[in-house]
């Protein structure tokens, strides 16, 4: 009978250790992917903002009559939607962006306070 709970006990206590150890690699692994998402965002963010850029050097650059032709007020309006649309998602992505910092930082956070609790426990 003793031998039989020594068994439980051992078996037990080894799962505890990997449940807690799993636990620590996921809240890491969890900040680093918060991380690449929040890069990700800002990338996008940054493509949405070099479209705006292009969308006004067409309007600013083009020759009036020769590139817009006939249909001259409906392309400026076309255009003039794009840019709200790319700037619209701009705005989004960084929102997205800060988010994701946000995140990342808080579960740094909650980390450094369990290493602390951890450092006066050994004390």
């Amino acid at each position: 009978m003793k031998t039989a709970a020594k068994k439980s006990f051992t078996i037990f206590s080894i799962f505890a250790l990997l449940i807690l150890g799993v636990s620590a690699n996921a809240t890491a692994s969890s900040t680093e992917e918060h991380d690449v998402m929040a890069t990700q965002f800002e990338n996008l963010a940054k493509e949405m903002q070099a479209k705006v850029i292009e969308q006004k050097e067409i309007v600013k650059h083009k020759p009036r009559s020769s590139y817009f032709g006939k249909n001259r007020q409906r392309i400026k309006s076309h255009i003039a939607y794009k840019i709200r649309k790319y700037e619209k998602m701009a705005a989004e992505y960084i929102a997205q962006s800060a988010y994701h910092h946000d995140l990342a930082a808080a579960q740094t956070g909650l980390k450094t306070v369990s290493k602390q609790a951890g450092n006066k426990e050994s004390s």
